[in-house]
């Protein structure tokens, strides 16, 4: 069952380049019966693994959509966010940590439906490259949007990608399909500085399942960029956005235990 598990993780991802994790907890806590720091600690493994695959697949095509100079700076300023964020994490109870994950997700919900005010944008004329971030205050929200999503990584468990796509079209200008490319990346890039941490006894792994579930993110993720390829992200991200919120929900009734 990991293996299904993790192929729903990865199509997630490969459509929409966010919200693997936004699924990989609920299915580590409710169908894996994990903790809930192992389980933020494990989907770390699974959609850092994930989103690699599927950068790498993007990276192979005829058409290079992945900035990898861009991701790299980018993922620089999640580092100390991402070892904050677990060490935070490892001190935190985890009914705290569900709710602040539920009300997470209804944001990214709201976020992601959102993005249809730019999801079809045209494509950029010019080069994509840091050259595009012009003045302090873009230098800055750059940062600063890095910064905030290596905590979240770490803490939660999540990639960020929510955050990565919007910030990478709204500062650098960038295209759609090369915003959701990039940001792949950046989500294993960060996924990997909260697994430094994890590994470096802040927090726990569970390595067998992580692996498992990770080759099945593999599989979903090389079928998801594919389609995402060929088909409008805006009706993709918009029918998973409303499923995102009602997860919300559910997480949230359920942590204040009014379901079982």
């Amino acid at each position: 069952m990991e293996i299904i598990y993790g192929i729903i993780i990865g199509l997630t991802l490969g459509l929409t380049g966010a919200g693997g994790s936004i699924i990989t907890i609920p299915i580590l806590l409710y169908l894996l019966k994990m903790n809930v720091h192992s389980a933020t600690g494990t989907s770390l493994v699974v959609v850092g693994i994930g989103s690699l695959a599927g950068a790498i697949q993007y990276m192979l095509g005829k058409q290079k959509y992945v900035h990898w100079k861009i991701s790299i700076v980018f993922s620089i300023a999640g580092i100390f966010g991402a070892f904050l964020g677990s060490y935070i994490n490892s001190l935190v109870p985890s009914k705290i940590i569900l709710y602040g994950f539920s009300i997470l997700m209804l944001i990214i919900g709201v976020l992601m439906l959102k993005q249809k005010e730019y999801q079809n944008k045209k494509e950029t004329q010019g080069p994509i490259n840091l050259k595009n971030i012009k003045g302090a205050k873009a230098w800055l929200k750059f940062v600063l949007s890095g910064f905030s999503i290596g905590l979240m990584t770490g803490f939660f468990g999540v990639g960020g990608g929510f955050l990565i796509v919007p910030t990478l079209v709204l500062i650098l200008d960038f295209p759609m399909k090369d915003a959701i490319a990039t940001s792949l990346l950046v989500i294993a890039l960060n996924c990997l500085w909260g697994i430094l941490s994890r590994l470096s006894g802040v927090g726990s792994i569970e390595i067998v399942q992580a692996i498992y579930i990770s080759l099945g993110a593999i599989v979903g993720m090389a079928i998801g960029v594919i389609i995402a390829k060929k088909v409008k992200a805006g009706f993709l991200t918009r029918i998973f956005s409303y499923f995102v919120i009602i997860l919300a929900f559910y997480m949230f009734a359920r942590t204040l235990d009014l379901i079982h």
